[in-house]
This record gives structure tokens, sequence and C-alpha cells, in this order.
């Protein structure tokens, strides 16, 4: 069993997990932010996707019924 040399105190670990607790809140701000700045964009694709799909399966539907 080996021991570590230089054992942190207790206040230092305290202070390690605030410090990544205070990154991933701020990562995770940043990454809202960007989500809201794209989201109009997102969904303008999704529908222009679904409108372009509901189109081709109609006439695949009209296609294959005769």
């Amino acid at each position: 069993m080996s021991v570590d040399p230089n054992p942190r105190s207790w206040f230092d670990r305290v202070i390690g997990a605030c410090m990544s607790v205070l990154l991933a809140v701020v990562a995770l701000y940043c990454a809202i932010q960007v989500l809201q700045s794209i989201l109009p964009f997102l969904i303008a694709c999704v529908g222009v996707v679904a409108i372009i799909w509901a189109v081709w399966a109609v006439i695949q539907y009209r296609r294959n019924r005769y």
C-alpha cells in the first residue's frame, strides 16, 4: 500500500469540488445559450424535412395504389 507524499487537506478537496461544480454550471449555461440561438433554425429545418417527407410519402402512396 503506497502512501501519498502530499496528502490534500479537506479544504483543498472542498475547493476542488466547488470549482468542478462551478465549471459544470458554466458549461451547461453556455450549451443552453448556444442551443437557444440555433433552436429556430433547427425547428425550421425539421419542418422543411417533414414537409418534404410527407409529400414524398403521398406521391409514393398514390403511385403504388394502382
